[in-house]
């Protein structure tokens, strides 16, 4: 079920669900993946990243039903040693094959305490917190790191050479949920500069540089030019280290080298990229007892939580914690989606024949 108003449509965890089933199902997923798909696209949504949730739906469909993107992959160790293993994920989509390969690694901790999975011939993974989650609920320590086209600039240059060098951990607590941290390694999410360029408003300062390199407030200008590393060289240190991780050690193509379409104004199918990940288990059972382990966690989360919060700020948090807050109020009451969102997912239903979210 489903709520409209002037504003867009509120719906139902069920009714996203179902709507990405079907869009899925339509590119010819087989259902293991359709499962996951749907998982990896509606939990961006419960936990308040719209950016990865069913909006994506429309350009990652488009790819797979085209054959861009290969919509069921077979998956298959290239090599493996010991607690390692190198995967081919012949051109499935990263959402997909992000879980198979953090499902991969956690199997392998349970065999050795600690899995480490390399990808290449992948594609975009969505939210990384899809794919650590699935080992915290193992009672491990999850790490998740991926590769995507240049939008950054090194610290010091004028033009893209790196993507934004997404990673996150997921760590489990015994009385409360997950401390999840996923985060890019650039000041902003290139997706908010191109919301400003649609919108005709300016960006904070620090957000990005044009296209000579010089720190502009002009969405339309950051759009030509490039997004930051977080911290300066710092940030920059960071993302060059991530690429490294994610495309060097598994083969996969560099940043540099990705088409880079589907980030352009008006785009409307995703590209396959070649690109790479990382994913790691640490099996928290092989250094401690779990519980004792998870009671410690919450133990430092408490000692956080009752730090005296400064002027201005209401209470101090932790990783994760405003995203479970915003899962559960959405699971009660709905997801709402704006106009613009509703207008476009309506419209790819009739393009493809589904019913409607």
């Amino acid at each position: 079920m489903s709520s409209d108003s002037s504003d867009g449509r509120t719906v139902t965890v069920g009714a996203a669900r179902a709507f990405v089933d079907r869009a899925a199902r339509f590119a010819g997923m087989p259902d293991e993946d359709v499962s996951r798909f749907v998982d990896g696209l509606v939990e961006a949504d419960l936990r308040g990243h719209w950016s990865h949730g069913v909006v994506r739906v429309p350009p990652y469909v488009r790819a797979l039903a085209a054959g861009v993107v290969n919509p069921a992959p077979r998956v298959e160790a290239v090599r493996q040693f010991g607690a390692t293993a190198l995967l081919d994920g012949d051109n499935g989509h990263g959402v997909v094959i992000g879980q198979v390969a953090t499902d991969w690694a956690v199997d392998l901790a349970g065999k050795h305490g600690v899995g480490i999975v390399a990808v290449r011939n992948s594609n975009h993974t969505g939210m990384l917190a899809t794919h650590v989650l699935r080992a915290a609920d193992r009672d491990m320590i999850g790490y998740f790191t991926s590769n995507a086209p240049a939008i950054m600039a090194p610290h010091g240059g004028r033009e893209p050479r790196l993507g934004n060098a997404p990673f996150a951990y997921a760590i489990p607590r015994l009385a409360g949920d997950p401390i999840v941290l996923d985060m890019a390694s650039s000041q902003v999410a290139r997706g908010k500069v191109r919301m400003h360029a649609d919108r005709g408003e300016p960006i904070p300062e620090g957000w990005a540089i044009d296209e000579r390199g010089v720190p502009t407030t002009d969405a339309a200008a950051a759009m030509r030019g490039s997004v930051v590393p977080m911290a300066g060289y710092k940030g920059y240190g960071v993302a060059l280290v991530t690429e490294i991780l994610a495309s060097v050690l598994p083969g996969a193509c560099l940043s540099v080298e990705m088409p880079r379409a589907f980030l352009e104004a008006g785009s409307s199918m995703l590209d396959s990229w070649g690109s790479g990940h990382l994913a790691m288990a640490i099996n928290v059972e092989a250094f401690a007892e779990p519980e004792e382990f998870k009671t410690e966690v919450d133990r430092l989360v408490i000692h956080m939580k009752e730090t005296p919060p400064a002027e201005g700020v209401d209470s101090v948090l932790v990783p994760g914690e405003p995203e479970w807050s915003t899962r559960r109020h959405r699971i009660r009451n709905g997801i709402p989606l704006n106009a613009t969102v509703v207008s476009q997912l309506d419209a790819f239903a009739r393009e493809i024949g589904i019913e409607r979210i």
